[in-house]
């Protein structure tokens, strides 16, 4: 695997390579491969001590995010299907310099998407108007949006922002209403 690039479903999945030329793979071999990639990459799980971690790379470990979507894509045969042709896209592109979509992927852990409304409001006249959360992490304040965030995003209708605390986003939908003058 390059390292440059986003890992393959397979190569999340610690799938064997052949497995990628099989019309079907059974639902027993992709649930094993799935428990064992979650156990593998759990932050809690893995430790110097676990047998799973003593056999795996020391490569960097992937999201539960990844691992999930890994699983899912390849549970269901059509997705599968056309997930292997853009891989066989990709390897087409890597091959003639283009690059892939294999490069493009940006993942993010822990997206939450909310409503503007169910954030807190600061109303300084002193101050920017900015709209706040707590975390989970137990950041007070880990979700910050000010209006000219809101502005620059004004086309979206969504803004995403990431907590500053821990690795968590969240992506705050909102509109904007005009003022109907008469």
């Amino acid at each position: 695997m390059n390292p440059l690039l986003i890992p393959t479903h397979y190569e999340i999945l610690d799938l064997p390579a052949p497995l990628q030329n099989e019309t079907s793979i059974s639902a027993q071999i992709l649930r094993t491969a799935y428990r064992r990639a979650l156990l593998r990459h759990h932050p809690d799980k893995s430790s110097s001590k676990s047998t799973l971690n003593r056999l795996s790379d020391t490569k960097s470990p992937f999201t539960v995010d990844q691992i999930t979507h890994a699983f899912h894509t390849l549970s269901d045969p059509q997705t599968r299907a056309a997930y292997n042709a853009s891989l066989a896209l990709d390897r087409h592109q890597e091959a003639s310099g283009v690059g892939g979509v294999r490069s493009k992927v940006n993942w993010k852990t822990g997206i939450e998407t909310i409503d503007l409304d169910d954030l807190h409001m600061d109303d300084d006249e002193s101050m920017e108007q900015t709209w706040y959360r707590g975390c989970r992490c137990g950041e007070g304040r880990g979700f910050v949006i000010t209006l000219a965030d809101l502005e620059d995003a004004a086309h979206d209708g969504e803004v995403t922002v990431g907590c500053r605390g821990c690795s968590l986003w969240l992506r705050v939908l909102f509109g904007i209403i005009e003022d109907g003058g008469s």
